[in-house]
């Protein structure tokens, strides 16, 4: 039985945590400043499977502990990509993808397949279309070398000997997510809002589940506190991790509410699951 890492590289909104141009809004807790959503799984070999690639996610590969000094070389920088699961093509989750050519260029010009819904990786394609295309046109003109790997639901994939699965669930009247099942035990879902019970089934009982919680009071297309715990109450993971939260949601206000199998990811949380 081999251990991999669960990495969150990324806990906060669309609109990244806390907000500039309102001073009373802000927070001098470093677990409060959050870069957009996204995470990383780490082989026991060194492999490396994204979740995700946002606007923020340079300083995701660069700095995906946030221990980094700002100084010395980044030791422990992201440098490879066997493979990335996507949620949906929103802003915050995909527009990072022209990053993922120094990763290209770090593996000598290796393409990186993403993995996801076809209606999310066309639309990948639309916005970015010097992204995808023949390697050899592509990746010499300092382009990124990408592919696109259609997935339909419950239609798992092998990514560098990890078995990862997608399952739907809504993001209200923005529409289809995919939530991803990894391993036998853990789970990633991100932006949900209702989840349908073909996927809370496949999400039950898990070691170890991250889930989104934006803040305390409802929200059209995310699950607030109040729904989160339902979920959560449903579903009884062992360890259950919060993510994609807002500014009103203080990491250290909350650890006292949090139930003792609930916590707060914050930058560089991590969590090992088994496989």
């Amino acid at each position: 039985m081999a251990a991999w890492t669960l990495l969150i590289t990324g806990c906060g909104t669309s609109h990244g945590n806390p907000p500039w141009g309102y001073p009373q809004l802000w927070s001098e807790d470093p677990k409060d400043l959050r870069r957009r959503s996204g995470a990383a799984l780490l082989g026991p070999a060194g492999e490396v499977i994204l979740i995700d690639c946002g606007p923020d996610l340079m300083q995701q590969l660069r700095d995906p502990w946030r221990d980094w000094d700002g100084v010395s070389y980044p030791s422990r920088c992201i440098s490879r990509c066997d493979g990335l699961l996507l949620t949906h093509a929103h802003a915050d989750h995909s527009h990072g993808l022209n990053d993922l050519r120094h990763l290209n260029r770090l593996m000598d010009g290796r393409s990186i397949a993403l993995h996801g819904a076809a209606e999310h990786l066309q639309e990948l394609r639309r916005m970015f279309p010097f992204c995808f295309g023949d390697r050899e046109a592509y990746y010499h003109q300092g382009n990124p070398a990408l592919l696109t790997v259609a997935l339909e639901p419950s239609q798992g994939v092998k990514l560098a000997g990890l078995d990862c699965t997608p399952y739907p669930l809504s993001h209200g009247p923005a529409g289809l997510v995919y939530a991803w099942r990894l391993g036998p035990q853990a789970g990633y879902i991100t932006d949900a809002k209702t989840l349908p019970e073909s996927t809370r089934e496949a999400f039950r009982g898990l070691d170890l589940l991250v889930v989104n919680m934006l803040q305390e009071r409802s929200h059209v297309s995310h699950l607030n506190w109040e729904e989160c715990q339902d979920l959560l109450a449903d579903l009884q993971p062992r360890r259950a991790v919060l993510t994609h939260m807002g500014y009103s949601v203080r990491w250290a206000d909350w650890q006292q509410r949090l139930p003792a199998h609930v916590e707060m990811a914050y930058d560089g949380w991590h969590g090992s699951f088994d496989v």
